[in-house]
């Protein structure tokens, strides 16, 4: 007899776009479904369907494409029980069209209110999911969601600013004025002299580089021997965490095949302790290490994925008392990076050379480096952290990185 996992996912959300002075896209969209895995003769198979009527017929379509995986010990997640998390909000209505181009339009007041010209994107969601099998695990929860990217030009300056919340926010105008003082502050930017800076970087570029460094955490690459990190160590005041239970926007009470969600520590002051594997990856790898897994929904076959990643707050109560350095706020460019070796480009939008009291506003430059060894050459970790969406971090200053004007 086959073992069998059921996932259901309802899902709504809406998104709206303010550009060129008028609300331009105007998106709604709601969907529903199941996804399916059979484990039958040890080999794993996926399959979906839309209404629970389809389901039988789906579970046999999976065990037959369960034919074509590989032969491991894989199992469903046990019976457990689970914490009931904080995160949704029963006011975060994605129909309620009216409140949410209210809150737009609030933004953009806020976002122009010195003069400049303003872009706003603003999403609201709201999802179910349930997750049983035959193993004896049973569970389900909501959850909300609310984004807002605001951008301003201001004459020749640029800024931007984001918000980002499980929680239907009261006031959206902080992050438009936000948005508007620095592309106030931007007016004038030039180009910084080359050469190598201590560069402190803010939370909204910090998830650029994050983004380049943990797929070498994926167990999926350590049992193939791709990643580096077996070769790579850290500075001692780096310590990267993946936690479910944080309070970020992919908080969770369990992963997407049922493994309870706690703290763990990917990167323990310097040193790599865990890598990311779903059942599927620790059962190939033969590694009991698992709890990583998400879908994006759920016609997607379940794979390795983080929740929310915490950087431990350090000991510096301000990075601003280095002497000279350049505060990262904005770039782009970790798409276009090297993930396996770590090289990357990064073209900055927005900074500022910071010498005593005195900022200079910079742009139209490139920070060159490898993501290791920036994580290995840490000048500084403040001790203040902040929440972007998934990521709870401080700031944080890499010594010696080079500028390329």
């Amino acid at each position: 007899m086959s073992d069998s996992e059921i996932f259901f996912q309802n899902s709504e959300s809406t998104s709206l776009t303010f550009t060129g002075n008028e609300l331009k896209i105007k998106e709604n969209s709601e969907f529903s479904g199941y996804g399916v895995r059979v484990l039958d003769d040890k080999r794993v198979g996926f399959s979906y369907c839309q209404e629970e009527k389809e389901l039988d017929s789906t579970i046999e379509k999976a065990k037959k494409i369960s034919k074509f995986s590989p032969e491991s010990d894989f199992s469903f997640a046990p019976k457990a029980s689970y914490e009931t998390l904080d995160i949704f909000d029963p006011s975060l209505d994605p129909s309620d069209f009216s409140k949410l181009k209210d809150l737009l339009y609030l933004a953009k007041e806020s976002a122009e209110s010195f003069g400049g010209r303003s872009k706003i994107i603003l999403s609201a969601s709201k999802s179910h999911q349930k997750l049983y099998n035959s193993s004896g695990f049973s569970g389900e929860y909501g959850d909300t969601g609310f984004a807002m990217y605001v951008e301003c030009m201001h004459g020749d300056g640029l800024g931007v600013s984001y918000l980002s919340s499980n929680k239907l926010p009261k006031d959206v105008s902080e992050v438009g004025l936000k948005a508007a003082g620095l592309a106030k502050d931007m007016q004038g930017a030039q180009k910084p002299s080359a050469g190598k800076y201590p560069v402190v970087v803010q939370i909204e570029a910090l998830d650029s580089l994050l983004d380049v460094l943990l797929p070498s955490f994926s167990g999926d690459w350590k049992r193939r021997n791709i990643t580096n990190l077996p070769n790579k160590k850290f500075s001692e005041s780096f310590t990267l965490c993946e936690d479910g239970r944080a309070k970020g926007t992919s908080a969770r009470p369990f992963d997407d095949e049922g493994i309870v969600s706690k703290k763990h520590y990917l990167v323990n002051q310097g040193k790599v302790e865990t890598y990311l594997y779903d059942r599927e990856i620790a059962a190939l790898a033969k590694t009991d290490q698992c709890g990583f897994c998400s879908r994006s929904s759920y016609d997607d076959n379940p794979s390795i994925g983080s929740s929310n990643l915490v950087i431990s707050p350090g000991d510096w109560n301000d990075l601003g008392e280095i002497d000279k350095y350049i505060e990262l706020h904005s770039a782009h460019g970790s798409h276009t990076a090297n993930i396996t070796t770590g090289d990357i480009g990064l073209e900055v939008s927005s900074a500022f050379l910071v010498e005593g009291e005195k900022r200079t506003p910079l742009k139209g430059f490139m920070i060159t480096g490898n993501v290791f060894d920036m994580f290995a050459n840490i000048e500084g970790v403040e001790s203040k952290q902040r929440t972007l969406g998934s990521l709870i971090a401080p700031r944080i200053a890499f010594s010696d990185l080079r500028i390329v004007s």
